[in-house]
């Protein structure tokens, strides 16, 4: 994989700061023009609907109302104040978004007008989307964010749901000395904890206005606690046997009832380390020639610690499960829950679990300005960057056997293996054990894990696009793109059992290496989080399993691939800007093409000529083509009223997890292959918009947008039968012993991602309102209010099969059907504030299952923020902010009808005092 390493002390050394926008324009290019908005928040929304207005497509901008002070603390929390967007929260904080019903896969996001992408670790270790987790970067170093709703030919590709242009401070957007340094504290009500936030701007011009140089960091930790309750999911399962049912029926009933598979309460903290940098030189090298050498650096140390105890049996199917587990009490709800139980049998765990990740990104670019003429102008840029991932995942497991389980190694000091939970209130469960959970005598160690996942991603990018102005009205456009991808992901896992004898690699029990069984006060400590308090192991402990050499890591297939694109991409494309009937009539026509080549490498594990398990590295490669027309118009019906209508094809490149060609071939018996597919297609669409806005008020603005995504195909999992060996294209080497029976075969069963047989479709449209309420009568303070609001409404149908007997049709993952924000601010020379409203409907995070009661979904939320600013001084400004005011849950759950939990986590309200001050 073509990769670069930048350096953070590298880059505040030579001042290199973000990529360069590319040229200006007023069609749908994020080169828009700088825009400087100094403190004053109506000041910004009054900019950013200039803006809006002034586009060719459907553009909303967000815009900062000060130097290093953007309105959200998060800027995933900013753009979900656009109509259209929401966010995706994990532990407390925004990281991904969905626009239009389309989640993160199919959203882009430019820096400075180049690719990125910024890895994280999520709840499976590591993301394996092409999403962009903003988390992963401070909101002061950006001053501007526009969200391209619909495209145009000079916008590149990659896109189904929207580009986001994210946009750097940079020295010619300020005075010639400007120094400004922000200071807050935060606090949160669940940990309890005070932690800082700082950042600080320097950018200096000379008095010809010629050089510039700027700089920028931003530093702040976070400490917040998560609380509530989880099940993992919900299944049915033959228990052994039911001495509180009078009957067999009774006891079919009871195994046919659906019952929480690891019942527990959630208990999550979270802390955060980030650190970012930017900084920027221009040259002005003549009146028809700017030269910028930009750059960004950002680091994010992350901690997660989840500590739980739970009744692991009830998620065991085999001998050592369900098989022993009697039930002595229950409750069947009329939902088919067992919503109540009482337990014998039942092994119990104590788990300590830490995910501790560092995502560190660095950018840069070069970028050329130069007018050759009036009527002639090129811009170049070029540069390139880098994402890498390191998460180490660690668990500690502590078990209370029941007392005819065979792997029980000790005798306890209390052996009672009851537990007794009762769901009747899903988010407030009581759960209780049958033996003193404190006591580090009823435990003994049982298992270790330790995974690994190191994972980075590059782009880089070179780009030239050429103006013409052929006269007045009509201008030419034109330009080359080409870029470079390339993502790669190494899995390794140390998992074992310490319990009993462990034979696996000719290794005896954990004492044998040093790892008893039985556990001591000195060992943990006894956590008392919401619910049970428990004795946890020491983490500790897995770093002295794994330093005893019994249990190296070892390559996990499933986690390891790598994917390398190039794209080469060209465009035309003709601007107007002219009168019809005396009104303005302004747009754009284009198209781009663009040609996509794709090495994809995956491990994948067969059977050798001795029938040996091995694994082998295989790569793929592919190629496709894409044409993209597109269309913009504005026109001017009145002097206050625009209307405007786009309509385009647009793709986005298939998910980095679906492109692997690893997975597993088996040969003996009926040959059968499972992997992902490298030759699967994008997403394909044709999109169109049309919109009205009236602007019948000073920085007033209503508007309704309709929108269509005629999606034309989905990648699906399906099985295949009758395959034959050429048509899979993997290598000839995985067929081992059975080559020559095989390689000619048609008689393959093949699991594999493939392109559905239809897409679907989403609609939906949006409504704005904006205005500042000077209309009002009263007193002067009271025509300082202001109002913005937005709704949206999304619907879609898209085409689920896993073969030909199951096919059915669903929303998209991750779409909502509506989705609104309210702000009411209140603004005069010195002060400030705002409260804001973000509401997102339900949705579902795996409506692909064609059993109901299998597919999940996240409950409606409604989270409220406010914020207060008073300038002391023409230089000082004191502020505070308050985030996710009322302790809005997170409620995740299977089975709309039944609503049974999956987890439930709150993380409390987040508050901030600081101040400002400019030198």
């Amino acid at each position: 994989m073509k990769t670069f390493e930048l350096k953070p002390l590298t880059l505040a050394m030579a001042m290199i700061a973000v990529p360069a926008f590319a040229q200006e324009s007023t069609s749908n290019d994020p080169s828009l023009e700088e825009i400087t908005v100094t403190g004053s928040y109506a000041g910004s929304l009054a900019k950013a609907l200039d803006t809006k207005r002034d586009s060719a497509g459907m553009v909303d901008s967000i815009l900062a109302e000060d130097i290093a002070d953007f309105p959200d603390q998060n800027l995933a929390e900013s753009l979900q104040r656009i109509p259209g967007v929401t966010i995706d929260r994990d532990g407390g904080q925004g990281r991904e978004i969905t626009v239009r019903g389309l989640n993160s896969t199919f959203t882009r996001v430019q820096i400075n007008g180049m690719q990125a992408q910024s890895l994280s670790a999520g709840s499976n270790g590591v993301q394996t989307s092409r999403g962009f987790d903003f988390n992963v970067f401070a909101s002061e170093l950006f001053n501007r964010l526009d969200v391209y709703k619909s495209t145009s030919a000079e916008l590149e590709e990659g896109s189904l749901g929207a580009t986001v242009a994210l946009r750097t401070a940079r020295p010619f957007d300020y005075d010639p000395v400007t120094v400004v340094a922000n200071v807050q504290g935060s606090y949160n009500d669940g940990s309890e904890e005070f932690t800082p936030r700082t950042s600080a701007l320097v950018s200096l011009t000379n008095e010809e206005q010629t050089l510039g140089a700027l700089f920028s960091v931003a530093f702040s930790e976070r400490n917040v606690f998560g609380y509530g309750a989880d099940t993992g999911r919900w299944a049915n399962d033959d228990f052994a046997s039911c001495t509180a049912c009078d009957s067999e029926a009774e006891f079919d009933q009871v195994k046919s009832a659906q019952h929480p598979r690891i019942p527990r309460y959630m208990n999550r903290n979270y802390t955060e380390d980030r650190l970012g940098i930017t900084s920027s030189l221009q040259w002005q090298i003549a009146d028809s020639t700017l030269l910028s050498f930009d750059g960004l650096y950002s680091n994010l140390d992350s901690e997660r610690t989840e500590p739980n105890i739970n009744p692991i049996s009830l998620a065991r199917t085999g001998d050592t499960g369900n098989a022993e587990t009697d039930i002595a009490a229950y409750t069947i709800d009329g939902n088919n829950n067992l919503i109540t139980a009482t337990m014998d049998g039942v092994d119990t765990r104590a788990e300590n679990f830490l995910a501790d990740w560092t995502s560190e990104f660095a950018q840069y670019s070069l970028s050329l300005e130069h007018d050759f003429s009036d009527d002639f102008r090129m811009t170049i840029l070029a540069g390139g960057s880098n994402s890498q991932l390191d998460n180490r995942e660690s668990t500690l497991v502590l078990e209370h056997f029941s007392e005819d389980d065979p792997r029980r190694m000790i005798d306890y000091a209390e052996s009672n293996d009851t537990v007794t939970y009762d769901y009747s209130n899903m988010t407030s469960p009581e759960i209780m054990f049958g033996f003193d959970t404190t006591d580090p005598a009823n435990w003994e160690l049982s298992e270790i894990r330790d995974r690994l996942y190191d994972a980075e991603s590059s782009a880089s990018t070179f780009r030239i696009d050429l103006d013409y102005m052929l006269n007045d009205a009509v201008t030419l456009r034109g330009g080359v793109t080409q870029k470079s991808y390339g993502y790669d992901i190494t899995g390794l896992r140390a998992d074992t059992s310490l319990s009993g004898a462990d034979e696996r690699d000719g290794v005896a029990d954990g004492e044998a290496c040093g790892i008893g069984s039985t556990i001591t006060s000195d060992m943990g400590n006894v956590a008392s989080p919401t619910g049970v308090p428990y004795f946890k192991g020491d983490l500790a402990l897995v770093d002295q399993a794994l330093a005893s050499g019994c249990w190296p890591h070892s390559v996990r297939p499933g986690d390891t691939r790598e994917v390398e694109e190039d794209s080469l991409g060209v465009y035309a494309q003709l601007d107007f800007d002219t009168d019809l009937a005396g009104r303005r009539l302004h747009g754009n026509v284009g198209v781009r093409s663009v040609e996509t080549e794709l090495t994809s490498t995956g491990v994948t594990v067969y059977d050798d000529a001795n029938g040996v398990e091995q694994t082998e590295n295989v790569t793929v490669e592919n190629d496709y083509r894409d044409t993209l027309p597109s269309l913009n118009v504005a026109y001017e019906l009145l002097d206050d009223v625009v209307i405007r209508g786009s309509a385009a094809k647009v793709m986005s490149r298939p998910n980095l997890g679906t492109l692997s060609p690893g997975g597993s071939v088996g040969i003996f018996g009926q040959p059968k292959v499972s992997y992902g597919n490298p030759f699967i297609e994008p997403f394909r669409a044709k999109a169109y918009d049309l919109g009205a806005e009236w602007y019948f008020a000073e920085n007033a603005v209503v508007s309704v947008a309709y929108f269509v995504k005629d999606i034309d195909s989905l990648p699906i999992g399906q099985t295949d039968y009758g395959v034959s060996w050429a048509e899979i294209g993997l290598p000839d080497s995985l067929l081992g012993a059975e080559y020559e029976n095989l390689h000619n075969s048609n008689d393959f069963e093949v699991s594999r991602t493939v392109n559905g047989k239809e897409g679907g479709d989403l609609d939906g449209w949006e409504l704005q309102y904006q205005q500042p309420l000077t209309f009002l009568p009263g007193p002067d303070w009271v025509r300082n209010f202001g109002i913005i609001a937005n709704l949206t409404k999304v619907s879609s149908e898209v085409t689920y099969n896993a073969g030909e007997d199951d096919e059915f049709k669903g929303p998209l993952s991750g779409q909502s059907d509506d989705s609104s924000n309210f702000t009411l601010y209140w603004e005069d020379d010195a002060f400030s504030a705002r409260i804001s409203m973000a509401n997102r409907g339900e949705y579902s995070t795996r409506p692909q299952e064609f059993n109901q009661e299998d597919r999940r979904y996240v409950d409606a939320t409604t989270f409220v923020d406010f914020s207060a600013s008073y300038r002391v001084t023409d230089n000082l400004k004191v502020n505070f902010e308050a985030i996710n005011l009322t302790d809005e849950p997170i409620f995740a759950y299977m089975d709309p009808s039944a609503k049974r939990i999956i987890n439930e986590i709150s993380t409390g309200s987040q508050y901030f005092v600081g101040a400002q001050y400019k030198f």
